[in-house]
């Protein structure tokens, strides 16, 4: 493939932060790309650049990857990592890299009239699948409320399909509303960045109250911890909002018992973002539940290795622009799939239109997607219910 056109603009993202599109053309086609913020990044993620910024470090290696004749998606990446060979992309930034990586995947999907789930599958000899959606209902921490707890989420147990699976999400989403209205007299339907709803509900609270939704619509229950936002740098997990000052151990046990009195069966990151050994005695604690990785590992395969050597987790989030290129996340994915550990993709905070991070969830064949429930969010999920239809299921 013959890269004819290469250009880069500002956009807005949906919380209205600023971050930057790739629009490329060739002679068959011509794609945009856009990449996503997080508004808490792992240290281990690969170089962020603010927009403007990132727009200079494009214009300074645009000429290498125009100059070139590209075959496929390695080829793609690779050069990527030639132009900036540090090992987080610190000289052009991980966004800029993302941007043009996510943009050659979709200019070659289209050369080869094929959809961009398909191509993924086939150049990775995977078999696409639709995931289970996780759906973030109530949201905690510092975007809302008064829980330590990051998010709350809903977790399927089965699906016979995604429309159907999402059709329950949204059911129970709605009742969680409404009992929050009742439980809750400052709550007023306010929605968080992610559009999970804020509430003055403490933890037990939200969860009492997600626990008899769950039941009521055959779902389990999920909580995203972000613990390294409540590790104070020392020897602490210090919760505000509950008055709660924990040890690793103390913080562990914490975990363990909140998954025991609630049907929980997911919890990410419950541990601060470099304590495999304590991510390992959770996992080995809670064997029925997936215990999941996300500033753990960072999307990285160098540090999955790690985890899997201490078998700390048995799920991990796959976020593209936390590694920088395509490929790079996709060999996470299979790395994790040898080994038997969950692969869940998600978005970011901040997002953008873009919906390739949907056909790349069916791709690769995660077995969970976490897309949200509502607002900005239903971007992705509308793709999923497209790809679906198409896959036939």
């Amino acid at each position: 493939m013959r890269i004819r056109s290469l250009e880069i603009r500002e956009i807005f993202a949906t919380n209205s932060e600023k971050t930057i599109e790739v629009e490329l053309k060739t002679d068959k086609t011509t794609v945009r790309t856009a990449v996503p913020l997080g508004s808490s990044r792992s240290r281990y993620e690969v170089k962020y650049f603010p927009a403007k910024e990132a727009i200079n470090k494009f214009l300074l290696m645009r000429r290498h990857v125009t100059s070139e004749n590209l075959e496929n998606q390695n080829d793609v990446d690779e050069l990527l990592h030639i132009i900036d060979n540090t090992s987080d992309f610190h000289e052009i930034g991980g966004n800029v890299m993302l941007a043009v990586s996510s943009a050659c995947l979709k200019a070659f999907a289209a050369q080869q009239d094929e959809e961009i789930f398909e191509y993924i599958a086939k150049e990775n000899k995977l078999k696409p699948q639709m995931p289970r959606p996780l759906c973030n209902i109530v949201g905690g921490w510092k975007t809302s409320g008064s829980s330590d707890i990051q998010e709350f989420l809903f977790v399927p147990v089965h699906q016979d399909s995604f429309r159907d699976t999402m059709n329950k999400m949204a059911d129970a989403y709605f009742a969680v509303g409404k009992r929050l209205r009742i439980e809750d007299p400052t709550f007023s339907y306010s929605k968080n960045i992610e559009s999970a709803w804020n509430t003055n509900l403490k933890t037990e609270e939200i969860l009492d109250i997600m626990t008899k939704v769950a039941n009521e619509h055959l779902l389990k229950i999920g909580i995203d911890c972000a613990a390294s936002q409540l590790w104070d740098g020392n020897q602490y997990y210090v919760y505000n909002y509950s008055a709660k000052i924990l040890g690793t151990s103390q913080q562990i046990t914490y975990m363990s018992e909140l998954a025991r009195k609630y049907p929980i069966i997911y919890l990410e990151d419950p541990l601060k973002d470099d304590d495999f050994t304590g991510f390992s005695v959770l996992t080995h604690m809670l064997q029925s539940r997936l215990v999941c990785g996300d500033d753990l590992f960072a999307s990285s395969a160098e540090r999955l290795k790690s985890g899997i050597d201490f078998k700390a987790a048995s799920a991990i989030i796959i976020k593209p622009n936390q590694v920088g290129t395509i490929t790079d996340a996709i060999n996470t994915v299979k790395l994790a799939k040898e080994n038997g550990i969950a692969v869940v993709v998600s978005h970011r905070s901040s997002e953008t239109e873009d919906p390739l991070i949907a056909h790349f969830a069916v791709g690769v064949g995660a077995n969970y997607c976490k897309f949200g429930i509502s607002g900005d969010r239903v971007i992705k999920i509308n793709e999923m219910l497209r790809i679906e239809e198409k896959l036939g299921k």
